[in-house]
């Protein structure tokens, strides 16, 4: 009886010492190191110029930001965003010319992509329709 009651002790303290090793938030040791990150994700297939989607801002491919995020284009080119942050979005046109196709990409998460080849010349807008105060206006000037 007296032999059990010690196994069970060292057992008991084996198991204690195997959780402190494995459950350690120490970051000098004990613990394995997180992933990397995943890459970010590719640019829309076929876009003659993309946007990416951020978490607070559309940003064009010169770094400008939502209000200042501003391209010209081709007629007949297609304009493409890459959704690249964590919060959910829309890319909604908000003003086209005359004669155009308004256009809203319905919602995009991480990694999802869109794409619209415009064809009618004139000045259009966009913002995320989730965000409207945040994610103002951005403009594609097509010529």
């Amino acid at each position: 009886m007296e032999r059990r009651e010690f196994v069970r002790v060292i057992v008991g303290a084996v198991g204690a010492l195997g959780l402190t090793a494995c459950g350690s938030d120490d970051p000098v040791g004990g613990g394995a190191n997180p992933p990397p990150a995943p890459p970010p994700p590719p640019p829309p297939t076929g876009a003659d110029v993309n946007f990416q989607i951020e978490d607070n801002a559309f940003v064009d491919p010169a770094g400008g930001r939502n209000a200042d995020a501003t391209v010209t284009i081709d007629s007949g080119q297609t304009v493409g965003w890459v959704h690249v942050g964590a919060n959910t979005h829309t890319v909604t046109s908000t003003s086209v010319p005359n004669g155009a196709q308004a256009f809203d990409s319905g919602n995009l998460s991480n990694d999802d992509t869109f794409t619209v080849t415009l064809t009618v010349a004139g000045t259009y807008e966009f913002r995320c329709e989730i965000h409207p105060a945040t994610m103002r206006m951005s403009t594609i000037i097509v010529q």
